[in-house]
């Protein structure tokens, strides 16, 4: 496959109903995580990867993502992201990529990132290994736990053979191979040439229409194996999943990193910490004791309480 010229596309359109009622005032993709847009960690990895061009699709509150996405663009040093805005009506996550690609005429292949996911993948290796599979479309999965409410990928010697209900057919398959349960971390890579016949205007899903589509006329989607942390931030309780493993081992999410009070901070008066704890010096904390598993960012106030295993911005709490 020859030299690619790549683009990022970040889907941001969703209306992240499980996340109510903060996403009436905050699309789910800027809602902070240890102190950042969670968007912010997604613009990060396409930038180390070499990726400056990225477009992005809106739907709900357009402006404060758009922003956001500004925002979080001139912080990184990336190029002004270019973004799409689908009006009332969601196009999916395929009418969504391909009125970005559009955006991106001179790119050849896309890296397309899902706004609300937290991944440590290291995208350069997945680049590589995507360029040597030879294939049009690659997904980046992960291992799937048991009972995990996420969809099934069933891979098969880096095949996917599986999306959820969808199988290709078993003369297809090697019948002595092993299949290995896993769960799509919402990265993809994908060449141009399957985004050009998508009507931007009709909802259409990638993952449960096109892909199976493609699979189904015999084109092969390679699955590149990732074991590195990853997180599907869909509900309180997946975001404080999310939020405890990263307090306890920040390395797993890259640019992650936690500001600890200070003891001279005039902002903290009367207040017992036990970590793990993220405390920005925006915040304001009095007579609280505060921890473990708690993140307090973007001027949020505690006073007189007791918090544990929760996260704390502007006037927002999101609590099991």
């Amino acid at each position: 496959m020859k030299s690619q010229r790549i683009g990022g596309i970040v889907l941001c359109a969703g209306f992240g109903t499980r996340l109510q009622p903060i996403t009436h005032e905050i699309p789910k993709p800027a809602i902070p995580f240890l102190g950042k847009p969670m968007v912010w960690y997604a613009v990060r990895a396409l930038y180390r990867a070499g990726i400056r061009r990225i477009a992005a699709n809106l739907c709900h509150l357009p402006d404060t993502m758009e922003q956001c996405l500004r925002q979080v663009c001139a912080e990184i040093g990336t190029d002004e992201p270019v973004c799409y805005r689908e009006g009332t009506t969601i196009a999916g996550t395929a009418g969504g990529a391909a009125a970005c690609a559009k955006l991106l005429p001179d790119c050849d292949q896309f890296v397309i990132y899902h706004g609300d996911v937290l991944s440590g993948a290291d995208l350069s290796i997945a680049l590589d290994e995507h360029r040597r599979s030879q294939c049009d479309v690659s997904l980046v999965v992960a291992p799937r736990p048991e009972n995990s409410p996420l969809g099934l990928i069933e891979t098969c010697q880096r095949q996917i053979v599986r999306i959820r209900d969808w199988c290709i057919p078993d003369d297809q398959i090697d019948p002595n191979a092993a299949h290995e349960a896993r769960c799509f971390t919402g990265i993809h890579i994908v060449q141009r040439q399957v985004l050009d016949p998508i009507d931007p205007n009709r909802y259409t899903c990638l993952v449960t229409e096109i892909y199976p589509q493609m699979m189904a006329s015999g084109k092969r989607i390679h699955a590149i194996y990732d074991e590195r942390f990853f997180a599907d931030i869909g509900t309180p309780n997946s975001y404080l999943d999310a939020q405890s493993a990263i307090l306890a081992h920040p390395n797993l999410l890259p640019g992650a990193r936690l500001i600890q009070p200070s003891v001279d901070d005039h902002s903290i008066d009367d207040v017992a910490f036990t970590p793990p704890i993220y405390v920005d010096a925006s915040c304001h904390c009095k007579h609280a004791h505060i921890g473990p598993n708690v993140v307090l960012s973007h001027h949020a106030r505690v006073e007189r309480e007791i918090l544990s295993d929760c996260a704390r911005f502007e006037k927002w709490t999101i609590s099991r």
